[in-house]
């Protein structure tokens, strides 16, 4: 059983993909790059992935995101791709690697040998699929962060022998839906994964005091003073990751806290699966 985390390009997720794979990613993970900004940590991320020979796949035609759109990118994709690094595509009728169907009568037209990224849903599954990995949109969502606080551990995923499929996927630490743009929020909160009797669960730390959008240094460590004790209960969810958020003396902005979280995803699913 593989993973394939369904990574949007945007400029701390490329770095966390690229210090994981320096810093030996598991083999039991391949990321997917959907091309989404025209930044020069895609193209790095993607040289890394080579360097290490580990197996990546890079979406050649981006539904979202202005990548797609631009005729002379400043940063382009290097082609021919250097192997295990491969092409994806969104289903049509060009020939590559790993197709994405998106819809149950695309995955009815999947050739039997095609390696395919398809809906997790009953109508799907029931096409048995010989080289299914099955894509779930499941990362919990709440209308403002703030909410997080009223339920702080939830189930993520199901225990391996509950998965059907060659391989799962989703869209970490995010949805299937992306936007350019972020928007402040009143609060700040880490969504760290975690084994739990076999299954993985996504425990959410979350600032206090939310009246307001001011001081996100103190509602950063608002949200990260309950770690340490947290990790005294839960052992096996340490990591180089959660170690470097507690050895933190001042904010660093959510974007290096974004990279923190998602280095920390890949190296507890990466145990999980091996």
């Amino acid at each position: 059983m593989n993973y394939y985390p369904v990574i949007r390009g945007r400029q701390y997720d490329l770095i966390a993909l690229r210090e994981a794979v320096q810093n030996q990613l598991s083999a039991h993970i391949i990321p997917i790059i959907e091309p989404v900004k025209d930044i020069a940590a895609l193209p790095r991320t993607i040289a890394a992935f080579a360097k290490a020979q580990h197996p990546l796949f890079v979406i050649q035609n981006p539904q979202v995101g202005q990548y797609g759109l631009l005729a002379h990118p400043r940063y382009p994709i290097r082609q021919p791709l250097m192997p295990p690094v491969a092409w994806a595509r969104y289903f049509d009728a060009v020939p590559t690697g790993l197709t994405i169907a998106q819809t149950f009568a695309q995955s009815q037209l999947l050739a039997a040998d095609q390696m395919a990224l398809l809906p997790n849903t009953a109508r799907v599954r029931a096409l048995a699929h010989p080289h299914a990995i099955y894509l779930e949109d499941h990362y919990p969502t709440r209308q403002r962060t703030e909410d997080y606080y009223l339920i702080q551990d939830e189930l993520y995923q199901y225990p391996q022998a509950a998965l059907a499929g060659s391989g799962f996927a989703d869209y970490p630490l995010s949805t299937h839906h992306y936007d350019e743009h972020g928007y402040p929020q009143r609060a700040i909160a880490l969504h760290l994964l975690y084994p739990r009797q076999g299954a993985l669960w996504l425990h959410h730390f979350t600032s206090v005091n939310n009246q307001d959008y001011r001081d996100p240094g103190t509602k950063f460590f608002e949200a990260l003073t309950p770690l340490r004790p947290w990790l005294a209960q839960h052992p096996n969810a340490q990591t180089p990751a959660t170690q470097a958020l507690m050895a933190l003396d001042h904010f660093p902005g959510l974007g290096t806290v974004r990279k923190l979280q998602l280095e920390h995803w890949l190296t507890i699913i990466g145990r999980w699966l091996t």
